[in-house]
């Protein structure tokens, strides 16, 4: 079969969105990290438990970024060298997390993609 671009594509709209959602949550650590900690400062004794809610706010969803840039760098070498169709698609769905846009674009050209993948030797 001969090789089109599609895989080529969706590897490289996976590599984008997985370097936009490890970006992405750069802020959101900081945010959770930052403010626990200005809470924790305040003098006052009642707001000293609130120090927790920005950690738990924030943190879970740095690390869905991290996880899913990770998982969408991954899914976009995958698919990048044809290899691995399982792993490009679940990069390629990892995407959508990161940068939604590009992402759903990754879905697709994997998708259609697919016949153009050969079994790891």
């Amino acid at each position: 079969m001969a090789e089109t671009s599609k895989a080529t594509v969706a590897g490289v709209c996976d590599i984008v969105a997985g370097i936009c959602g490890l970006v992405g949550g750069i802020p959101l650590l900081v945010l959770a990290l930052v403010g626990s900690s200005l809470l924790a400062a305040l003098p006052e004794a009642e707001v000293r438990p609130l120090a927790m809610i920005p950690l738990a706010l924030f943190l879970p969803l740095a690390i869905l970024c991290f996880v899913s840039g990770v998982i969408a760098i991954a899914g976009g070498v995958a698919a990048f060298y044809r290899r691995r169709w399982g792993l490009a698609l679940a990069g390629s769905i990892a995407a959508v997390f990161g940068f939604f846009p590009v992402g759903v674009a990754a879905v697709v050209f994997t998708i259609l993609g697919e016949p153009e993948f050969r079994a790891p030797s």
